[in-house]
């Protein structure tokens, strides 16, 4: 009699746990139901089979025009992640033109706006041969995963809304994607200056590749010291533009350096002037309008084409016609930039004597106008979104002492 009412216990704590657990014991486990490959954060043709519990295998598409080139992986967990350990091996069999796990780590998020690190397992040179990704225990149940650190199209939205409020930033729709996707020019000075606007330094900054996202952050960083209080005599001094990401379509689709043409975004420059014929649809647009500014009252002075590849922050600027002239030699921008940064976030500043390719976004805009140009890579080391905006935090604080005198 007493076993009987032993064993009835236990069957009813047994019912109690499984009927009174936010979920069951049986749902803590992820399915492939749970993930989703087209959102914010996406990434186009890739497939995903179980393997075992919490352990998947990610078999990755390829990038628009380009079977060669992996679409990066970035997906959501929608949910049913809290509690469990996730491990993802993932593949692409294409070739290994760009590697999905060429950067060490890549980043995963509750809420899509903080992200956390996390390193890739083999470091691998062949894409064929996998690579795995080892999750801690999730706190949550939802959760994004993204390539460096995503900026997703709608994190842009949300940042450009915000700062469109500050009475010395203006947006500019340039037009629309080939997916339907704003492409925004932020243009940052004080219309209040008692600089004429002709007297003042015109910077321009802009990025080409959609999956270099760590080289957006380091832009977002720029714009957040502009229009803060240490930004103002910049910004009564010079004025200021931003294209944050030419291809907007890009972060939902994993696409790492192309568009929906499959043109290389940083190959996509026309030299000889915009043509609609020969440029692909988002670089046609974004060229256009920097011709429109260059044949205005305040052209442009100097334009960083940004990007994030291996190592720490890396400019390679060509020279243009202020510097050792109206303005110090380009050295003095070298050692300011020293100077601003104690975390050598940045390498030092180097120049290239002559451009090598005209249809690149830093030497192009050098051979049709005679500007000062800068190719701004690196980053790839850099694994924290707070970083990365440390890093744009120590450019343009340097480049608002060089260019500190007025025209």
């Amino acid at each position: 009699m007493k076993r009987t009412k032993l064993l009835y216990l236990i069957v009813i704590l047994i019912c109690s746990i499984i009927f009174l657990s936010p979920r069951g014991v049986d749902a803590r486990e992820l399915s492939t139901r749970d993930f989703k490959f087209d959102g914010p954060f996406g990434s186009e043709g890739a497939t995903i089979q179980r393997v075992g519990v919490n352990h998947f295998k990610v078999v990755l598409g390829h990038a628009p025009e380009h079977p060669t080139w992996c679409n990066m992986l970035q997906f959501q967990i929608l949910q049913n992640a809290k509690g469990n350990r996730l491990r993802l091996d993932v593949y692409f069999y294409g070739g290994d033109a760009y590697r999905f796990n060429h950067y060490a780590h890549s980043s995963w998020s509750y809420d899509g706006i903080d992200w956390h690190p996390i390193k890739w397992q083999k470091e691998t040179k062949k894409s064929s041969q996998g690579d795995t990704l080892l999750f801690p225990e999730f706190k949550e149940d939802t959760v994004y995963f993204g390539h460096q650190v995503p900026m997703s199209y709608e994190n842009v939205r949300q940042m450009v809304k915000k700062w469109d409020k500050h009475p010395h930033a203006k947006v500019h729709v340039l037009g629309q994607s080939l997916g339907g996707r704003n492409i925004y020019r932020l243009e940052i000075t004080n219309p209040q200056s008692p600089h004429p606007k002709n007297r003042r330094w015109v910077h321009y900054f802009g990025n080409q590749h959609p999956g270099e996202h760590n080289a957006q952050w380091r832009m977002a960083g720029m714009i957040e010291w502009l229009l803060s209080d240490a930004g103002a005599d910049c910004r009564r001094r010079s004025i200021n533009h931003f294209i944050l990401i030419m291809y907007p379509d890009g972060p939902s689709h994993g696409w790492y350096r192309v568009g929906l043409q499959g043109v290389d975004g940083n190959r996509s420059y026309a030299v000889n002037g915009a043509d609609k014929q020969k440029q692909p649809h988002e670089a046609y647009i974004v060229q256009k309008d920097l011709e429109m500014l260059m044949a205005s009252e305040t052209p442009v002075t100097d334009l960083w084409s940004m990007h994030t590849w291996g190592g720490v922050v890396e400019p390679i600027m060509l020279v243009g016609p202020e510097m050792g002239t109206t303005l110090p030699a380009w050295t003095g921008l070298k050692e300011m930039i020293r100077q601003n940064d104690p975390d050598r976030l940045v390498k030092p500043l180097a120049i290239r004597e002559k451009p090598d390719n005209t249809t690149h976004w830093n030497n192009g805009p050098h051979v049709q106008f005679g500007i000062t140009t800068v190719l701004c890579e690196g980053a790839g080391s850099i694994t924290t979104k707070e970083k990365n905006m440390a890093s744009g935090v120590v450019l343009m604080k340097s480049l608002a002492q060089y260019y500190k005198d007025i025209k």
